[in-house]
């Protein structure tokens, strides 16, 4: 996992504690995942595509952070959410992906995409970012 100085931080203060994610959080990650229009999709958030255009988010990194982005409201859950994120994409598909959390110290957000020649979502320089931010790289 790389991490910003702020997560990493963040990560020294957290508390041992049960894996667990909400019901809300574990029905999205339950309905598994849909590959559309060459993007990796959370089935529960594919319906989105419908309404989002290559033009206005880039690529297919930009449509697949864009629609694979869940608000989670402590970061135990998100990081949680990632781990098993990280393991059903490696499982599951050809390729390798990152997911992302981030935790401006009132919530987090988890999002994911394939790793793509040529398009990129983060800067190399995770110190860039005013939030927490870790990435976890399927292999």
């Amino acid at each position: 996992m790389r991490a910003n100085q702020k997560m990493n931080g963040l990560l020294t203060d957290l508390r041992p504690h049960e894996p667990v994610l909400s019901a809300e959080t574990e029905r999205l990650f339950a309905g598994g995942f849909v590959e559309e229009r060459g993007c990796v999709l959370l089935k529960s958030q594919a319906h989105n595509l419908a309404w989002t255009r290559m033009a206005d988010l880039g690529d297919e990194t930009g449509i697949e952070c864009f629609i694979n982005h869940v608000h989670i409201n402590s970061l135990p859950e998100a990081l949680e959410l990632a781990r098993r994120l990280r393991s059903a994409l490696a499982d599951g598909f050809a390729g390798q992906f990152a997911v992302i959390v981030s935790f401006d110290g009132r919530g987090a957000t988890v999002r994911f995409h394939r790793l793509r020649a040529g398009q990129v979502w983060l800067s190399d320089n995770l110190e860039e970012y005013p939030e927490g931010i870790a990435v976890l790289d399927s292999i």
